[in-house]
């Protein structure tokens, strides 16, 4: 739920049955106010390519466990293309914001986007007057291979041409999104009944601007879960549902900490969002356009440590994208006086760990080109208890790229200390001519250290923890 363009809200989750509060900076266009104060209480109960074309390859489940086999009848497990993965991140940008780095370095902010690697980013509209210069920064973006979607304020003057004329200029626009958080009073009206009101009411200028433009149309996105279920089925308005997801400081596999939802998920969790998304697009795939950690040097309750970022932010975008999840937006670049601590770039312009694990995420899976069906890889994973997680890619040259990690949490984010997690050796092998030939650790620095061992080999045996381990395994001629 973080900053809306010109919007300001507060969270409330099952409130007062069970809730967990973020009290959010107010922001608006031109506008800095500082970020008062954190309140977090959880209460725990019974528990651009026009159109854009987001990724199919990605799965609706997490995969499960190989079983355990000899070599010689080891399971043909499915890959998922590594680069329709890659084409899943994007980050929230701020770039209207006049007296933040995002207005007053932008060079050093494209460099920024360039060297994470992102393909997409999270940005609002407005109707500018032709002398500003956001359309030459967003034609930068276009020529460097960077899309946006633009986030639509409520404001019944847009006009569907008027977003086509915007489109026409910035070259980079590939989807439009619903106003942000409107069920929260005060973004988009007064009360929170009328901002929802005012939402709907928008919602066909919306739709109709994306078929002008021809791009997709990101749903409205709630601060209350509740909220999805009141609106009712927005399905025929919107191109892909639109979810906001924090976890408090908690792992993001979090089994959740609130109360059931009907289909016995806990408030909090992945599925349990993905309920929520059910209930006013029925069907609709799901874009995640707001998720992240605040992260302090400074211990704060519900907030985490940079370091830990290095494993949390590249686990959630494994997590999304392993639910079936389209597009993850990380809520955002950089570090600034409005949001302070949930950038994962500092506020000095130097990278956070988080910005290091996903730029060497994306780089090492990155392997864009024509379109091609990933194929099988006969292997097996054994050792390792219900937290192991693994995700098999495949890239255009054969090469198989196998993900590993412990799902627990390594932070404390109530008594703020670490909670170190046991490594657990699991067996690697793979059949026939294949090879395992390196593997490699995103550690709590962000940087991706390669283990040297005796390899290539068809069997290896690997320890893994909450870091994400990436294995690197090519077929025989």
């Amino acid at each position: 739920m973080f900053p809306s363009w010109g919007e300001a809200g507060m969270r409330i989750a099952d409130w007062p049955a069970c809730c967990t509060i973020f009290f959010k900076p107010s922001v608006s266009f031109g506008r800095i106010a500082i970020l008062l104060s954190l309140s977090v209480f959880a209460l725990m109960l019974t528990d651009c390519q026009s159109p854009m074309a987001l990724s199919s390859q990605a799965p609706t489940v997490d995969p499960p466990q190989s079983p355990s086999q000899t070599q010689s009848s080891l399971p043909g497990v499915q890959a998922y293309a590594s680069d329709s993965f890659v084409d899943s991140i994007g980050v929230v940008t701020h770039l209207t914001y006049t007296n933040t780095p995002y207005y007053l370095e932008w060079p050093a902010v494209i460099n920024d986007l360039q060297q994470l690697g992102v393909r997409h980013i999270r940005d609002g509209y407005y109707n500018w007057a032709s002398n500003v210069p956001y359309f030459a920064e967003h034609q930068q973006l276009a020529a460097a291979g960077i899309r946006t979607e633009y986030v639509m304020p409520y404001n019944v003057s847009t006009t569907p041409a008027a977003v086509q004329s915007i489109a026409q200029q910035v070259g980079d626009m590939e989807a439009v999104e619903a106003p942000n958080e409107c069920d929260v009073g005060g973004n988009c009206g007064t009360t929170q009944a009328q901002s929802i009101a005012n939402m709907l009411s928008f919602l066909p200028t919306v739709d109709a601007s994306g078929k002008a433009a021809n791009v997709p149309v990101f749903g409205p996105s709630f601060a209350i879960y509740t909220s999805y279920s009141q609106v009712g089925d927005l399905s025929s308005q919107m191109t892909y549902n639109n979810l906001h997801i924090y976890f408090g400081g908690r792992n993001p596999g979090s089994s959740g900490w609130g109360g059931l939802d009907a289909e016995g998920h806990a408030y909090g969790s992945f599925p349990f969002w993905l309920d929520m998304a059910n209930e006013d697009g029925p069907k609709t795939p799901v874009v995640i356009t707001e998720t992240g950690y605040m992260m302090f040097t400074e211990p704060q309750q519900y907030t985490i440590p940079p370091a830990t970022g290095a494993s949390y932010i590249p686990r959630t975008l494994l997590l999304a994208y392993m639910n079936g999840v389209k597009r993850t937006y990380v809520y955002e670049l950089l570090d600034e006086v409005s949001s302070p601590g949930w950038g994962v770039i500092d506020p000095n312009g130097n990278p956070k760990p988080a910005f290091l694990a996903v730029e060497n995420l994306i780089a090492n899976l990155s392997d864009q080109g024509p379109s091609f069906t990933p194929g099988q890889l006969a292997y097996s994973v054994t050792g390792g208890d219900s937290t192991l997680k693994q995700i098999l890619f495949q890239k255009r040259d054969g090469s198989f790229w196998l993900v590993l990690w412990l799902e627990q949490s390594s932070y404390d984010e109530v008594n703020l200390n670490e909670t170190p997690v046991t490594p657990q050796n699991v067996t690697l092998q793979v059949n026939g001519k294949t090879q395992i030939a390196s593997v490699g650790t995103i550690g709590n620095t962000g940087n991706l250290n390669w283990i040297s061992t005796n390899l290539p080999a068809s069997t290896d045996t690997i320890s893994v923890s909450d870091a994400v381990t990436i294995v690197k395994i090519l077929s025989g001629n």
